[in-house]
């Protein structure tokens, strides 16, 4: 699969809708100008033809300064397929980008003229198409392949390292899952070796046929797990084919910050980590313990943390930060914690322990109010828009620094911690929104920057004494004149080891803000990130110091909320950006969705849930509820000419179904939530045969969406950074056009897993919610087996 600039032939120019020729004035370095005398108020009609039949993501046109538009309209296949309005409101950085997502092999853009000159470069058409190489995700930077797919034979290790044992076994466990066979009855011999040379540093992995035999080479159990995903991705019912691959990531550290997980939802977590974070190419697990953990040395913390729960469950006191994160109504004991560690680490993952010190510690001020740092003045009042809510009143939110038995507890929890995980390299001090910093009566006569340095070394320090290293979060570092206590001064002052994650990019969206940081040479993690808020990726990660990226949850990873906020569609979307940063073209979103939409995301979903059909599922359509309370949805008369507006009436079943699949928009919208839940607005009520009755229920934002949204656009305010991307992992995009203005239409297809197969479905009903006021758009229904 090509993915990036598609070709395409001489343009032409002429008037929209006609023949009659509209060159332009001049044409200079590649810049085309037609003169305003020239337009006087036309409407200038480009022509591109395509090299090759292709999906165009993106158009991108490179406007000069002094060009004015009224509008931008494509066309393709006879149709608008976009509009965009007031386009010199929206070019970035100089240039215009306008998502198609078309598939054709010619475009016209119509350029409406303002009565001023039109100046541009030639239009950059963005896509895919296929190129006869099968699609792998994320893409290895070099593989071929040769001649039809082959059944498996063996699958070995090339001697008796344990690595190589594992990976083998991994493969055979998930083509038996997939295909329910492994081997295949073949006579493809597929071998993992193990080879710690220098030919295989930096997580370089290789695919080699010879013969009939394919040798996986790689020097870690996890980079033989790529090699493993990687056949896996190829492989198929018949067995696979001959391929050559020889891959390795671009940016060293790509990692993902999950809370400690519950012991009910361990399985759950491990089952994301093998089927999400191995194939998506992930390295280093951030796990944050806050007090989800009991602590021998302190059991008084642990029962103030399981005090804390209580309370906030009666209603008496506010909810603790990042209590969801992690275990709070009971705390894992340190058993079940080394169990939980060692699954992961059988992965090949990196775990690295986050142990929340200086700031985020009500955990343990809640315990040890005499170690609090007092707030002596309270902070103004925050837009939630556009900052992160400061904590204060009922919990600490920082210890002082000054005291002796700040350090003497946080060495304790670091100690229990550690001995606990047994860190391959790091532990994560945190140190982040050290909003009280120097408020007490014992540090206010003291300087911010030399109570942070104080701390921060002293916690390197008593790492290094162990052989680890340290990250923290770097935002108290960098300047800011509107956020209180941030300590720049302290820049230069640090340990130069320390990596540093950097989360204020997504404050100051408009700067490169990790400029401030990299001179002073600490390695520099994106942190937080999120693929589409963070602006210039290419040439910013490429930034010397700039050594890889690492997305967080800030919910619990088994919390439904992940998968609704768009978090898993996200991690999916990332692994390209840090493993391929240099081809990444952001411009090319709209492409990248395409792709993961009909490639990835519903494999990846399915074998996470354990839902997998490698034979795929035999649909059979349901008929519509009919009623003259059901008028059709016109919005959609071209696109689905069946759409109804379902008020009224039934669907008659009578058959037995793994899974219905409903096809469905809503005819207006309903607000976004960014911190909580989805809420109802509406349910699809099961009935079966025996009297029981089930319920689908259905949210918008999570497995439903407006007819005229785009398919995981994202949220572009700040507000939305955690969560931008809704209405993507529980729902994949069925139908996808245009109106005639161009506008996006979409319906998404939700599939639902019936809880009880064996049972005959009688009858589906829809009851909306009392104050839903989006109304459901029905296009179908199938029942699949």
């Amino acid at each position: 699969m090509y993915v990036g600039a598609l070709k395409y032939g001489a343009p032409s120019f002429c008037f929209a809708g006609s023949e009659v020729a509209l060159p332009p004035t001049s044409v200079e370095n590649g810049c085309y100008t037609w003169s305003w005398e020239a337009l006087f108020d036309a409407v200038l009609e480009i022509r591109l033809p395509l090299e090759v039949y292709a999906f165009v993501g993106t158009v991108t046109l490179y406007p000069s300064k002094k060009s004015r538009m009224k509008c931008v309209e494509v066309l393709a296949n006879g149709a608008t397929v976009a509009q965009c309005h007031t386009p010199r409101k929206q070019t970035v950085n100089g240039a215009l980008n306008i998502p198609v997502g078309v598939q054709t092999d010619a475009l016209t853009l119509r350029l409406y003229a303002d009565m001023e000159d039109i100046s541009l470069e030639a239009p950059v058409v963005l896509g895919a198409h296929d190129d006869g190489a099968p699609f792998v995700w994320p893409n290895p930077k070099q593989m071929t392949l040769d001649g039809e797919a082959a059944p498996i034979g063996e699958i070995v290790a090339a001697d008796a390292d344990a690595d190589a044992a594992f990976a083998a076994a991994f493969l055979q466990e998930r083509l038996t899952e997939r295909y329910g066979k492994a081997p295949m009855g073949g006579s493809r011999r597929i071998v993992f070796k193990k080879d710690c040379s220098a030919d295989y540093a930096k997580e370089r992995y290789t695919v080699c046929t010879e013969g009939d035999s394919v040798t996986v080479t790689a020097a870690s159990r996890l980079t033989l797990l790529y090699g493993a995903d990687t056949l896996l991705q190829l492989a198929s019912a018949n067995g696979i084919p001959k391929v050559c691959v020889d891959d390795r990531p671009s940016l060293q550290m790509r990692g993902f910050h999950v809370g400690l997980p519950n012991r009910e939802d361990m399985d759950f977590v491990l089952r994301l980590f093998r089927y999400l974070l191995i194939p998506l190419r992930y390295n280093f697990i951030i796990l944050q313990f806050t007090a989800g953990m009991r602590f021998d040395k302190h059991p008084e913390v642990t029962e103030a943390w399981l005090e804390a729960a209580r309370a906030s469950r009666e209603g008496k006191q506010p909810r603790m930060p990042h209590m969801d994160m992690v275990p709070s109504e009971s705390v894992l004991e340190k058993d079940e914690v080394r169990a939980f560690l060692s699954a992961v680490r059988a992965l090949g993952l990196e775990i690295v322990p986050e142990i929340q010190s200086l700031g985020h510690v009500q955990y343990l001020t809640y315990a040890h109010p005499e170690i609090a740092e007092r707030i002596e003045t309270p902070d103004g009042e925050v837009d939630s828009r556009a900052d992160d809510v400061k904590p204060v009143g009922f919990y600490p939110h920082c210890y002082c620094p000054s005291l002796q038995a700040s350090y003497d507890l946080i060495y304790d929890i670091i100690d229990e911690i550690v001995d606990v995980v047994r860190p391959e390299r790091y532990v994560h001090m945190g140190h982040d929104e050290v909003y009280h910093l120097g408020r007490c009566h014992v540090c206010q006569t003291k300087r911010p920057e030399d109570l942070f340095v104080k701390h921060v070394t002293a916690m390197y320090d008593h790492l290094k004494k162990k052989g680890l290293g340290m990250m923290i979060w770097s935002d108290m570092l960098h300047a800011d004149p509107n956020r209180k206590y941030y300590v720049p001064a302290a820049r230069d002052r640090l340990p130069r080891d320390i990596v540093m994650l950097d989360f204020v990019w997504y404050f100051r969206p408009e700067e490169d803000i990790e400029d401030e940081l990299l001179p002073y040479e600490y390695p520099m993690v994106v942190g937080n990130l999120y693929s589409s808020h963070y602006p210039r990726y290419r040439s910013r990660i490429a930034k010397p110091g700039m050594i890889g990226g690492q997305i967080s949850l800030w919910i619990g990873a088994a919390d439904e909320r992940a998968g609704e906020k768009g978090k898993w569609w996200d991690t999916t979307y990332l692994s390209e950006m840090l493993w391929n940063p240099e081809q990444y073209e952001e411009n090319n979103r709209t492409t990248y969705t395409h792709l993961l939409t009909h490639h990835v995301i519903p494999r990846l979903r399915e074998e996470v849930y354990g839902t997998y059909n490698a034979a795929g599922y035999t649909a059979t359509p349901l008929p519509m509820p009919t009623s003259p309370s059901n008028p059709p949805f016109a919005p959609l008369s071209d696109l689905c000419p069946g759409a109804i507006r379902w008020n009224a009436g039934e669907i008659a079943v009578n058959g037995a179904y793994d899974r219905l699949v409903f096809a469905h928009a809503t005819a207006w919208n309903a607000p976004v939530d960014a911190w909580n839940s989805a809420k109802p607005i509406g349910h699809y009520r099961i009935a079966y045969a025996d009297g029981t009755v089930a319920e689908a229920s259905i949210c918008y934002s999570k497995n439903i969406m407006r007819y005229n949204s785009r398919y995981a656009e994202p949220m572009p305010y700040k507000y939305y950074r955690h969560t931008g991307y809704v209405g993507t992992w529980f729902a994949d995009p069925l139908y996808c056009g245009h109106a005639q203005n161009g506008e996006p239409l979409t319906v998404l297809a939700y599939p639902w897993q019936n809880p009880h197969p064996e049972k005959v479905i009688a009858s589906i009903s829809y009851q909306p919610s009392p104050d839903d006021v989006c109304g459901l758009v029905l296009v179908g229904v199938t029942g699949e087996n």
